[in-house]
């Protein structure tokens, strides 16, 4: 074996004391035997105890004994959460509490019938008045006071009898109807009250219904309609209802909107005839001609009224009917 000379370790494989870190000369010196064999650079004292256990006068006294052994390990086992948890008292069970006796329902009294016969006769009332309003005020209802019949789209006419006493052929004035009409210019249509559509097209005037009317926006001061028959006819009186004549309570549609106060009705033959129409009437506001025969008549609006006033001012001008008579 070898030993450092630096420090006596025991050296083992490389070039230096894996103790001291001196450098081991080649080849390596044996252990020294006693302080006078170490290296000059090693003070006395500072040398480390060679040998422990040996007969070295430096180092006399044993090391001490080593601690006794502890007790041998315990193979009992750590005790679980759920083992050391005491389970939780079970409370005391609880008495049903002791129903009350229900009581007694007493016997259902019977109603008396009067409020449902008031009811009753209330809402027929109610429909009574409903149906009586419809009635008069619907918009499909014709003039009762228009009794001359209407013929469409022939220029054919039914005899009647005449509403001012005159008479036509064999004794009977009869209305006629022409077959078409141009007008200027139509409105759009609208929305009556309860939520029926309206619409103002040229025919309304020749359909027998003054709650019909064609309407054209605005002043129609010099404007011309012409009506036009599928034959030759011989007029005897012309006429016109000169507003919108509908009465949709509370609204006035005949005040609200335009009424013509002034016209000339034009023939064939160039013969004019004015007339002046009431701007309170809403019934047909007729005029005598001198038995004109004419396979066209012409409408030319001379005179009209400011719109209305109020919610239902409307800046309309209106016709609601066009009536001739002759044969």
């Amino acid at each position: 074996m070898r030993y450092c000379t630096n420090c006596g370790h025991q050296l083992g494989i490389g070039r230096y004391c894996t103790n001291c870190g001196a450098r081991v000369p080649v080849p390596a010196a044996e252990a020294p035997r006693s302080q006078e064999d170490f290296p000059t650079s090693v003070r006395p004292g500072e040398v480390p105890p060679l040998h422990p256990y040996g007969d070295d006068p430096l180092n006399t006294e044993p090391p001490p004994p080593p601690p006794p052994l502890g007790p041998p390990p315990s193979v009992a086992r750590y005790p679980l959460f759920a083992e050391t948890v005491a389970a939780p008292a079970v409370p005391p069970p609880v008495a049903a509490p002791v129903a009350a006796p229900w009581p007694a329902t007493p016997a259902p009294r019977r109603r008396s019938a009067t409020p449902w016969v008031i009811a009753f006769l209330a809402l027929a009332a109610i429909a009574a008045v409903g149906g009586i309003l419809l009635v008069v005020g619907g918009s499909g209802e014709k003039d009762a006071d228009d009794p001359a019949p209407r013929t469409h789209g022939t220029g054919r006419t039914q005899e009647a009898p005449s509403q001012d006493g005159a008479e036509g052929i064999d004794g009977a004035a009869a209305a006629v109807v022409p077959a078409d009409v141009d007008v200027p210019g139509t409105a759009p249509a609208s929305v009556d009250t309860d939520g029926t559509r309206v619409t103002f097209d040229a025919g309304n005037m020749l359909d027998d219904d003054p709650r019909t009317c064609w309407r054209t926006p605005g002043d129609a001061t010099g404007a011309t309609l012409t009506f036009t028959f599928d034959e030759p006819v011989t007029l005897s009186e012309v006429g016109l209802v000169n507003g919108y004549a509908k009465t949709d309570p509370p609204h006035d549609w005949y005040h609200g909107n335009r009424r013509i106060t002034d016209v000339v009705w034009t023939f064939d033959d160039g013969t004019e005839v004015e007339q002046h129409l009431g701007a309170d009437d809403t019934s047909v506001q007729s005029t005598d001609v001198d038995d004109v025969q004419t396979s066209s008549v012409e409408l030319r609006i001379v005179g009209l009224t400011a719109p209305g006033r109020g919610a239902d001012s409307r800046d309309y001008t209106a016709i609601s009917e066009a009536a001739f008579s002759g044969r």
